[in-house]
């Protein structure tokens, strides 16, 4: 649906994956989607230098997720959430559906 805007498909899935999930690292989003690592990495990467997504480390995993510093990030959080109401419910349970629980943060409890 973004396709022609984003010039690619991949990048919408990744842009409406991490969107719906808050962040998230590139071997599962590959994983979610059956693309391969490399395409993911380089996909995030871009968006990273373009300001669009931001990452960090946490452990031995880089995590991205939706830059809040970026000029454009309400207006982008606006079409995600309208291209999201065009996608099938079928697809949206498989793909874009939050996780259950969240990640381990390493505190004890």
């Amino acid at each position: 649906m973004l396709e022609p805007l984003f010039n690619s498909d991949k990048k919408e899935k990744i842009l409406l994956y991490i969107y719906t999930n808050g962040e998230s690292y590139a071997r599962e989003i590959a994983s979610k989607f059956q693309f391969y690592l490399n395409t993911v990495q380089n996909q995030l990467l871009n968006l990273e230098e373009g300001g669009v997504l931001y990452s960090k480390l946490k452990g031995k995993v880089r995590l991205f997720g939706i830059n809040p510093r970026y000029p454009f990030k309400k207006e982008l959080i606006a079409l995600l959430e309208k291209a999201l109401i065009f996608i099938p419910e079928e697809e949206k349970e498989k793909f874009y559906k939050p996780r259950l629980r969240p990640r381990r943060t390493g505190k004890p409890l």
